[in-house]
């Protein structure tokens, strides 16, 4: 349990067993905006099965230009995006025009966790 400026919040995330380093090293590699990407797919604030969230590519950068400000090009994102499906925590659908890309099954505690473990590092936990 977190204390932030006297409100209590309460982060419960499990992760199998062995995937603490791969999350710590993974969540030490992220940057604000690759944490913001997969906060986008990840965190829906919905119940399972809907708490995963697939996105079409313009589709994608307009939401994350107009609601989260993003302040790079297309090209930028659609190489962060891509450099997340090689990482394995996204994957994305072949032969579609535009891009479909969507969570990767089975990752999404692992992801979370990372997520969880940025705002973590880097005092960011009000904002989660």
């Amino acid at each position: 349990m977190q204390t932030t400026n006297g409100l209590e919040t309460t982060i419960d995330v499990s992760v199998e067993k062995g995937t603490e380093l791969t999350i710590l090293s993974l969540s030490e590699k992220f940057d604000l905006m690759d944490v913001q990407i997969l906060r986008k797919f990840y965190t829906t604030g919905k119940d399972f099965p809907y708490d995963t969230q697939p996105w079409c590519f313009p589709v994608l950068y307009m939401d994350m230009k107009v609601n989260n400000r993003l302040k790079v090009g297309q090209e930028a994102l659609r190489k962060r995006l891509d450099n997340l499906v090689g990482l394995g925590l996204l994957e994305k659908v072949r032969n579609s025009n535009p891009a479909n890309y969507f969570p990767a099954k089975g990752r999404e505690n692992l992801v979370r966790a990372c997520i969880v473990r940025f705002f973590t590092i880097n005092g960011l936990m009000q904002y989660l």
